[in-house]
This record gives C-alpha cells, sequence and structure tokens, in this order.
C-alpha cells in the first residue's frame, strides 16, 4: 500500500489529477473534473475531505482537503498494492514535485 499526504497548490490540482492518472493509465476527464470542483464545493455534508477515486491499471484513492490555506490545499493519495508496481509511490512523489515547485496552468485542457 503506498499513501503520500502533503501540501499542493490549489492551482495546480488539475494537472496533478491528470498526471496520477497517466500513472494508472486512467483517462482523466471534463466529467472527473466536474465531479472534483462539486466535491470541494461547501455545503451540504460536514466531511473536511473530497474523495476521489482514479482507477486503471492500479488505483488511486485521491483525498483533496476542502479548506484552503494561502492558496494551498492538503491532498492524500493512496494506492492499493494489487496492480501497483514496485514504483508506484516514487513516480507519485517525483509528480508531487514537480506540481509543488512550479505554476502550473489552472486551465490545463482536458482531451474528451
Amino acid at each position: 500500500m503506498v499513501e503520500i499526504r502533503n501540501w499542493l497548490k490549489r492551482d495546480n490540482l488539475k494537472g496533478f489529477l491528470v498526471a496520477l492518472s497517466t500513472l494508472v493509465e486512467y483517462r482523466f476527464d471534463s466529467s472527473d473534473w466536474d465531479a472534483v470542483e462539486a466535491g470541494l464545493e461547501p455545503g451540504g455534508d460536514d466531511s473536511s475531505w473530497f474523495t476521489y477515486p482514479l482507477v486503471g491499471q492500479a488505483a488511486f484513492q485521491v483525498a483533496i482537503s476542502k479548506h484552503e490555506e494561502e492558496g494551498d490545499i492538503d491532498v492524500k493519495v493512496s494506492a492499493d498494492g494489487a496492480g501497483a508496481g514496485p514504483c508506484l509511490g516514487e513516480q507519485v512523489r517525483a509528480v508531487w514535485m514537480v506540481f509543488n515547485r512550479f505554476e502550473i496552468a489552472a486551465d490545463v485542457d482536458l482531451l474528451d
């Protein structure tokens, strides 16, 4: 089981999820992004986290904090061992590093 928790620039979330999806060969599209945006809206439930699955060759469970602080959010990524290669954790860490160190365009185009 791979589990990583760290902060992420809120504006980089969309690109980060697209990159994570690529790691597990899941096609993240506009309907996925719409679901994430809706899940992060304040409202109905009292939960401070929104969870979204990315399921392809392996499965990620991505939990995103609904609370933003100075443009940053907390994100937890966990992958179950089934289908996950031995380097998956390191790949997630590398993606995380890129999306924390660089400003990625918030309007990442999704191919539908």
